[in-house]
């Protein structure tokens, strides 16, 4: 019987080959076995790879994934969430081979690793590979803060769909929901009126007011930051059209937010915080007359990394709104969050001691 079972299983696993779906961009996908060699673009794909259990199979990533992923100072991996870094995917992580960058793709590198699917977040990058490498290349895309519509949830779907990872795809969607809903239950029952106004500086402020450089810096924002509203603030930004957009200084006091957050992954340093909270052009907003002035996670990391997106969310809540979230243990969530991303222990822990004002903040708390 046992024989029979066993038999039957793998004719049933081996029959669902060659399989064909749809990517997030509705383009037609198919693969003729089983994935076992699996190149991800960016931060961002790998993290889902890794989630949904897959981890095991990513032969290579983007430069910025040995970074990002454990949260690292940029270029330094003996400062950040270094046991995260030293045990995710294995142990692997410090060696996993780097096929881009920032700027360049190393297609001869890619071929040569004889991957069985390819991830991006791009239908430009999409094209690309297909055309130098051959090989299966899914989009997923989506941005990892946008909690009021499907498609980082769509990206989610389809990546299980090719690594035959649909069950966990539905338990990670409901997990991101479960805390999305923790906060939200509480702030949708919040009349406007409770809600303050809040001007979020996404780009953080190390090169002050604006860096010509980056072309950001405390004046770089976001208009829809799914995070900042379901905290309970209101988005002073709101009514601009796009995303990602600079704003004017002059812009920023007019609209007087009664709180500021200031995107920050600059390890035990509170230089741009002091800056803003001293600079004489805005003493005259109510966030800085009131102390209102805060850092937060930074949202980026060579993409929009759901995990400190949804630790953002929860950590502007009990910011804006004390009171009401004082029994929301921060550094639990934020250890279940990343355990379910990463599948790394204590990774939050670790993090807050790492960029020293989280622990700042949850001491002042005790």
């Amino acid at each position: 019987m046992l024989i029979v079972v066993f038999v039957l299983s793998s004719f049933i696993a081996t029959a669902s080959y060659p399989k064909t779906f749809t990517d997030t961009q509705g383009r037609e996908i198919t693969l003729e076995k089983p994935v076992e060699r699996i190149i991800t673009r960016s931060p961002d794909e790998a993290r889902i790879i890794i989630a949904l259990g897959a981890g095991d199979k990513l032969i290579a990533s983007e430069q910025a994934t040995k970074y990002c992923l454990c949260p690292m100072t940029f270029g330094d991996t003996s400062e950040g969430c270094v046991n995260c870094f030293e045990t995710i995917i294995e142990g692997r992580m410090p060696d996993l081979p780097e096929i881009s960058t920032r700027y360049d793709i190393y297609f001869e590198k890619i071929a040569a690793l004889n991957p069985d699917i390819i991830f991006c977040g791009s239908l430009k990058d999409a094209e690309a590979f297909e055309d130098k490498i051959g090989c299966p290349v899914v989009v997923l895309g989506g941005r990892g803060w946008n909690f009021s519509d499907e498609g980082y949830f769509n990206s989610i779907e389809v990546a299980g769909k090719a690594l035959d990872k649909e069950e966990e795809a539905k338990e990670l969607i409901d997990f991101i929901k479960s805390k999305i809903d923790r906060v939200k239950s509480v702030t949708d029952e919040m009349d406007d009126s409770e809600k303050p106004k809040v001007y979020f500086a996404s780009r953080g402020a190390s090169a002050a007011f604006y860096d010509p450089k980056e072309g950001r810096d405390f004046t770089r924002t976001e208009p829809e930051y799914d995070p900042l509203t379901v905290a309970g603030g209101i988005n002073v930004a709101s009514d601009i059209p796009g995303s990602t957009v600079n704003v004017g200084l002059e812009q920023i006091i007019a609209w007087n937010p009664d709180y500021i957050f200031i995107a920050s992954s600059d390890p035990g340093n509170y230089t741009a915080l002091n800056f803003i909270k001293n600079s004489p052009e805005l003493q005259s907003v109510n966030a800085i007359k009131n102390g209102n002035v805060y850092y937060c996670f930074y949202p980026h990391c060579r993409g929009t990394p759901p995990d400190r997106n949804l630790l953002n969310m929860m950590y502007m809540a009990k910011i804006l709104h004390p009171d009401k979230f004082r029994d929301l243990d921060l550094e639990k969530e934020g250890n279940e969050i990343f355990r379910a991303f990463l599948g790394v222990d204590n990774v939050f822990t670790e993090y807050a001691d790492y960029l020293v004002w989280p622990r700042d903040y949850l001491n002042s708390l005790k």
